[in-house]
């Protein structure tokens, strides 16, 4: 089937007619989540959870056995290290088991990032490839997961939060820097920009890059906060 196929619909194009339905479907999504986070005072929905958990388990493997049945798994791009299967990753575990600072680092790699790709995605295949369908529904339950646990879990945000994952994502990419080294890959695009037009475009490459990339989390950390604090405050959590 062409919507399988690793050649076929690599046509994407950064804001064409598929990318806007995506966005615009989103901001509705996000838009009837928070009413209904706001109506319904959420305190455990595990029908939503158990959605939530279903799109992130079905989205790594089927990533994984899609890649290896068309042939073109490679460990320098197919390994689950990426920013998005973290996030999968933790929100997993975060569904099943209560930790303070593991949603520290989940809520703020899993709220503005997955926007931020959904809005600028680093995306070769258009729609109605699988690849597409994959991408976009992954990053839609990313923060809308960490969205849920924030507040069904009843888990406060404290301005130390803020630290305490910026200091989590450097000890993650230390070892991820090195997976690079090693593969030549660009997990965490650590090694320089995507080759598809996003934000980090405009970055350059070298160790500027990564000082740029520094400043930009921790902007983007401080800027989750105050999102989180809103969310809070709308939900009428404390």
């Amino acid at each position: 089937m062409k919507m399988f196929s690793p050649v076929d619909f690599q046509t994407f194009q950064l804001f064409s007619p598929s990318h806007i339905a995506v966005i615009v479907l989103f901001l509705i999504i996000c838009i009837f989540f928070l009413l209904y986070l706001k109506k319904a005072k959420l305190t455990n929905n595990k029908r939503l959870s158990s959605i939530l958990v279903t799109i992130f388990i079905v989205s790594e493997l089927s990533y994984q056995i899609w890649a290896l049945s068309v042939r073109i798994w490679e460990s320098k791009y197919f390994l689950p290290l990426q920013l998005c299967s973290f996030s999968t990753f933790f929100g997993l575990y975060l569904h099943f088991k209560r930790s303070t600072v593991i949603f520290y680092f989940f809520f703020y790699i899993g709220f503005l990032p997955p926007i931020l790709a959904i809005l600028t995605p680093d995306l070769l295949y258009d729609f109605p490839h699988y690849f597409f369908g994959k991408f976009f529904i992954q990053h839609m339950a990313i923060p809308i997961s960490a969205v849920y646990l924030l507040v069904a879990k009843d888990y406060n945000l404290p301005f130390k939060s803020v630290w305490i994952s910026f200091l989590c994502l450097n000890l993650v990419a230390i070892p991820i820097g090195g997976v690079n080294y090693l593969l030549g890959s660009n997990y965490f695009f650590l090694s320089g920009p995507p080759v598809s037009d996003t934000a980090l475009s405009l970055f350059g490459n070298g160790w500027f890059y990564i000082l740029q990339l520094e400043i930009l989390a921790l902007f983007f950390f401080h800027l989750t906060f105050v999102f989180g604090k809103g969310i809070l405050l709308f939900t009428k959590k404390n």
